[in-house]
């Protein structure tokens, strides 16, 4: 197998894939059970959420502009998730259901599991940072360590 070279802040952008992964897959299973679905939907219905928990409610054209998708896009996957009962439309804004906006489902659970996780490895990845940044060896040029 051929040695990789190495990645600057690897452990961080490990944590963050990971979470990424997690959470993507958590999503996708929310909404969309065991069929696939793409990257849009999940930034749709992220914004969605996004608007709705701000207080401030997206129509399609601020959804468009807020994850930089066609409106028309924007729009074919909104009538999606109205399909699914995920979402909801109220006047030209959308909303979470009434049945997911006051469910705790086992997905935010998850979801804020996966967070936790991550949030741990960042601050390990952090402690790593400040003892390496101490050590007598990371004071030397690059050429002599």
């Amino acid at each position: 197998m051929p040695r990789t070279y190495s990645i600057m802040h690897r452990s961080e952008r490990l944590a963050l894939a990971d979470a990424y992964i997690a959470l993507t897959r958590v999503m996708v299973d929310s909404v969309f059970g065991n069929k696939s679905a793409d990257h849009s939907l999940l930034l749709i219905g992220s914004a969605i959420m996004v608007g709705h928990a701000e207080d401030k409610p997206m129509n399609a054209t601020k959804i468009a502009q807020y994850i930089g998708l066609p409106r028309s896009t924007v729009i074919r996957k909104l009538n999606q998730f109205l399909e699914a009962g995920v979402i909801a439309r109220k006047g030209n804004v959308y909303l979470l259901s009434m049945e997911r906006a006051h469910n705790q489902t086992k997905y935010v659970t998850e979801a804020m599991r996966i967070f936790r996780i991550a949030e741990k490895r960042l601050k390990t990845s952090d402690l790593d940072a400040i003892s390496s940044a101490a050590s007598p060896a990371s004071r030397l040029p690059a050429s002599q360590r």
